[in-house]
């Protein structure tokens, strides 16, 4: 092979492996820097006081992205009151959140009924569909979807599901999910720290289909069932 053609394919090898670490950078570190965060700190008013009100739902898919087999968590904009494909949310230190959890996938038994209570919130008691409880024993009766949980301070929500046969086999086929699919609406508060910081929160439902124990895929990535809450001071 000539000097030419050695130099040649040199600078084809370059480019190709040039453009592969480009790719990766701009997939995995640029586009992926990560969902957006939807702030809830500047919509403390006088009416409020301290109190901020967080909306979200789970859908059972998630056709807003390339993986639709993903289960995943909405958070609804403050603002326009749009449904953002995020679980990251800002809100004020020490002060009281006010949370709304439209439930719209299945249920599936909890491998441990720890999770099926409720704790840290105000009364460590929330409310399904109007009605007050401490705990859901999705071993009993199927009761539970996914479970909202911020393990550093102590908060655990176990996210009620439709219950009825005839729910669970007309679930919501397009995300976000629409009020007029079958769903559950879970209601609680808490206290944020008075620390400013960022604390992690997850669902504890192994619900990564196709995943070893089902642990991988949506259950640990931020956007679906994993997130984070940023504390503001």
């Amino acid at each position: 092979m000539s000097l030419q053609a050695r130099v040649a394919t040199l600078i084809v090898a370059f480019l190709g492996v040039a453009a592969v670490v480009a790719f990766v950078v701009v997939k995995y570190f640029l586009a992926s820097s990560g969902p957006p965060t939807e702030d809830f700190t500047a919509h403390v008013t006088a009416d409020t006081g301290t109190a901020v009100n967080v909306v979200m739902q789970e859908a059972p898919q998630t056709t807003v992205t390339t993986d639709p087999d993903w289960v995943t968590y909405f958070i609804q904009n403050p603002r326009t009151h749009q449904w953002v494909h995020t679980t990251n949310f800002a809100v004020p230190a020490g002060s009281r959140v006010n949370v709304t959890i439209y439930g719209f996938d299945g249920c599936t038994p909890l491998r441990n009924q720890l999770w099926g209570q409720v704790t840290g919130t105000i009364g460590n008691a929330m409310t399904v569909n109007g009605k007050t409880t401490k705990v859901l024993n999705s071993w009993s009766e199927c009761s539970v979807a996914h479970t909202f949980a911020i393990p550093s301070i102590g908060l655990n929500i176990p996210v009620a599901s439709p219950t009825s046969f005839q729910a669970n086999s007309n679930l919501c086929s397009t995300s976000p999910c629409d009020l007029d699919d079958p769903h559950t609406v879970v209601k609680f508060s808490f206290m944020t720290p008075r620390t400013a910081g960022t604390y992690f929160w997850q669902c504890k439902i192994p619900c990564g289909l196709g995943y070893l124990d089902g642990n991988g895929g949506p259950m640990q990535t931020i956007g679906y069932m994993t997130g984070n809450m940023q504390v503001v001071g």
